[in-house]
């Protein structure tokens, strides 16, 4: 079995409840690189890092819940706002920077609605090895 690949700028996210796949930002300040490309680090999670997925389809999400109420029950979905608290779990054991665990492939972050973010499997190259 392989270990998991480091993740890069630009890589294609998933959310569970979001409509579209997203890109994970990284910090233009950061130094810490794998080729040419800035590495991601598991404190990356807040709104500058993870941008939004389209449309929110979470029950959790107040915007949702509004506009369903209002809809008689029926499920409207919402304009994504990705609310990350917590930083990506469980990054890279053995590799670290000083901000903390290198982000990998088998990272996965919790949304304050409900929803699991991903790393997209079949996206963007910006992964590597």
């Amino acid at each position: 079995m392989t270990a998991p690949r480091a993740v890069t700028e630009g890589a294609s996210l998933r959310c569970s409840m979001g409509a579209s796949p997203s890109s994970l930002m990284v910090p233009a300040d950061r130094a810490l690189r794998l080729g040419n490309k800035r590495l991601a680090l598991v404190t990356d999670h807040g709104p500058a890092c993870v941008l939004p997925f389209g449309m929110c389809r979470s029950p959790m999400n107040p915007q949702v819940a509004a506009a369903t109420a209002a809809a008689n029950g029926v499920l409207t979905p919402q304009p994504c706002v990705p609310a990350v608290d917590l930083p990506w779990s469980p990054g890279a054991v053995r590799s670290r920077g000083k901000a903390g665990a290198v982000l990998d492939e088998s990272c996965r972050a919790q949304c304050r609605w409900g929803a699991v973010i991903s790393i997209d499997p079949g996206g963007d190259p910006a992964r590597v090895v």
